[in-house]
């Protein structure tokens, strides 16, 4: 009791002495992730003074979700990383789906980044796209350890691409009807085969789509209009995904029916969330794949990786979902964050 309180108050008192030196020093060098994305106040606030309790109070708990589920401990976009991110007890996970040659959904991201997805080299050291292959080719293609897998090597044994059946069918009966999944239509012809793929297994109201391509959105929107009756709000939930996003992508989103936009996180500041929430869609930041935040930690030179702070200056912003590439660690976030409530309620 009383020890256990004591020591997170010395912790706290600690990282809060750790805090003001990085903030003392934002305007010496690079902007800071917490200047650019608007919350470098709040953060000052916390940093000296430990007890206010006003910066950890404004902001609720967002819903968590892993980025390819868990990816620094499995190998992404497989079961065994939905599984270790879906047992942190978050709201839910993010995957990518091609539509193979012969007509298969496929869960994987492949090289290319986010324009150009669907690369096999990075992760399989085999040259080609999954587009242009069946999924009894694609099944038996085993992973290697590089960039675009930094989990262990132990981990990729008997790894494999797994259908999007066969994700729905493990989320549908090891998790709670509550566990959502938001499904990135990664390849061209995706959206209709996934919708009626979820449809089949009867969680319409457990899945996202999203995509950085408004016509996928807009497709979405056009094969399932239908809206909850007391509500008004679209039955077929859809994000418009954004890494750098225009001046007009509220007006974009709206013309395409999203109901939702989601911002990589270094975009993601205070001002577009109060924009994005007063126009009436939800909010999600993501977290870019390995090699992305890889370049990134040469920007944010104030973290050493991804993790509790970076995770915390996103939250700050007001955003309604983050989507991260380490949920065991936004799972410590945010418990953390609600023993900091507790010491300061306990102090008042």
């Amino acid at each position: 009791g009383k020890l256990r309180n004591l020591s997170y108050i010395v912790l706290l008192s600690f990282a809060a002495r750790e805090m003001s030196v990085i903030y003392q020093g934002a305007t010496k060098d690079a902007p800071k992730l917490a200047s650019i994305l608007g919350v470098e106040e709040d953060m000052m606030l916390t940093a000296n003074d430990p007890g206010a309790k006003k910066s950890y109070a404004i902001h609720r708990r967002p819903k968590m979700f892993g980025h390819r589920g868990s990816l620094y401990e499995e190998p992404e976009n497989t079961i065994p990383s939905f599984q270790r991110a879906l047992d942190y007890g978050i709201e839910g996970i993010e995957l990518d789906v091609f539509l193979l040659e012969d007509g298969s959904l496929a869960v994987f991201h492949g090289d290319g980044g986010d324009q150009m997805p669907g690369g096999l080299e990075g992760y399989f050291g085999v040259e080609g796209s999954i587009m242009n292959m069946t999924y009894s080719d694609a099944k038996f293609l085993e992973f290697t350890r590089g960039n675009s897998i930094p989990c262990p090597e132990d981990k990729l044994e008997g790894a494999r691409i797994p259908l999007l059946e066969d994700v729905l069918t493990y989320v549908k009966e090891n998790y709670a009807p509550t566990a959502e999944v938001k499904i990135e239509l990664k390849g061209p012809n995706t959206e209709l085969p996934v919708i009626e793929m979820v449809e089949q297994f009867d969680m319409v109201d457990r899945v996202t789509y999203i995509s950085f391509y408004g016509d996928r959105i807009h497709n979405v929107r056009k094969l399932r209009p239908q809206r909850h009756e007391e509500s008004d709000s679209h039955v077929y939930r859809t994000g418009f995904l954004w890494s750098v996003p225009p001046a007009d992508y509220i007006q974009l989103a709206q013309e395409v029916g999203a109901t939702e936009i989601h911002l990589r996180y270094d975009k993601c500041s205070k001002e577009r969330v109060n924009a994005i929430h007063a126009a009436g869609f939800d909010s999600t930041s993501w977290f870019r794949g390995p090699a992305g935040m890889k370049v990134d930690m040469r920007r944010f030179r104030e973290f050493e990786e991804e993790g509790e702070g970076m995770y915390e200056l996103v939250w700050r912003t007001g955003v309604r979902a983050m989507t991260v590439n380490r949920p065991g660690r936004l799972v410590n976030l945010m418990k953390d964050l609600e023993w900091r409530m507790t010491v300061n309620n306990s102090s008042q």
